[in-house]
C-alpha cells in the first residue's frame, strides 16, 4: 500500500473510501440532529457509523500491526476513544442517565477530522519514507480494480 498524501487523502484507496463514507454519515448526522429529526432514525444512523467506525478501525490497525507501524499502540488508543463517543452520543440521545451533559456531536466531527489529519496522515508519511518496505494497494504494473 503505497501512502501519497494529497489534501486530505491518504492515498491509500480503501482507508481513503472509509474516511469519505465516515465524514458523509457524520454530516449526515449533524444535519438530521440541527433540525431535531427522528431520535430513532439518529440511533440507527449512529449504530450505522458505530460498524463502519468499528470495521474501519480494525482494517487500519491491521494495515499498520502488518506495515509494523511504531504508532499502532496510541493510534489503537485513539480509536477506542473515538468509539467511546460514538456510544456517548448514542447514550445521550437515548436519554440514558451518564451521558455527557452536553451533545457530543462537535466534538466527534473534530476527533475524526483532527485523527486524519493528524494520526492517519502521520501513518501515511510514514509509509512513504519505508525504504523498500512499504506496502502498497496494488503490485506494481497490476491493473487497477476501481
Amino acid at each position: 500500500m503505497e501512502a501519497t498524501i494529497h489534501g486530505g487523502d491518504l492515498g491509500i484507496t480503501v482507508i481513503d473510501r472509509d474516511h469519505q463514507f465516515i465524514s458523509e454519515l457524520l454530516l449526515e448526522i449533524n444535519f438530521n440532529a440541527a433540525r431535531e429529526g427522528d431520535p430513532r432514525r439518529q440511533i440507527r444512523r449512529l449504530k450505522q457509523l458505530a460498524h463502519l467506525t468499528r470495521s474501519h478501525f480494525r482494517l487500519e490497525e491491521g494495515m499498520m500491526a502488518a506495515a509494523r507501524y511504531p504508532g499502532l499502540a496510541v493510534h489503537s488508543l485513539r480509536h477506542e476513544w473515538m468509539m467511546e463517543q460514538i456510544r456517548r452520543l448514542a447514550a445521550y440521545w437515548s436519554g440514558k442517565k451518564n451521558a455527557m451533559t452536553r451533545e457530543p456531536m462537535g466534538l466527534l466531527w473534530e476527533s475524526h477530522t483532527a485523527h486524519m489529519e493528524s494520526e492517519d496522515r502521520a501513518f501515511g508519511l510514514w509509509l512513504d519514507v519505508m525504504n523498500g518496505e512499504r506496502m502498497r494497494d496494488e503490485p506494481a504494473g497490476a491493473p487497477s480494480v476501481y
